[in-house]
């Protein structure tokens, strides 16, 4: 499989998703993507800290420095009103997008069953008068 540009186009959703369920850093968001998108798709880090930075800077999320643990201090992120805003948005376009998909399967499932037996071509009949 081939590289998609489009195959983040839900990773906002699935940020928002996440973070509904409580603050986290984008370490820990990566490693919750990790577990439920295919492998093909190689989501890296940067690629989440750059959503995250944007909804950030749309004000979907918050975000503040954890200096409490050991280590390095974790930008930890936490999703605004408008951040559940923008969630219910995608959750509805992602109806959609999935009634729209489903369409799309069962259409294309339909038309590749089983072929069809074609009718034997048909030849006129004999005349018995012909030699």
């Amino acid at each position: 499989m081939t590289f998609n540009p489009k195959q983040n186009r839900h990773l906002p959703a699935f940020l928002l998703l996440y973070l509904r369920d409580g603050q986290a850093h984008g370490g820990a968001l990566w490693n919750r993507l990790q577990d439920i998108l295919p492998d093909e798709w190689n989501i890296d880090s940067g690629a989440i800290y750059r959503v995250l930075k944007d909804l950030e800077d749309r004000g979907a999320v918050s975000s503040s420095w954890n200096t409490d643990e050991p280590g390095p201090a974790k930008k930890m992120y936490t999703l605004t009103n408008t951040g559940y805003v923008e969630l219910e948005r995608w959750y509805e376009d992602i109806q959609i997008r999935k009634r729209n998909l489903d369409y799309f399967l069962k259409a294309y499932e339909s038309k590749t069953a089983a072929p069809q037996p074609q009718p034997a071509p048909r030849t006129p009949p004999s005349d018995p008068a012909a030699p």
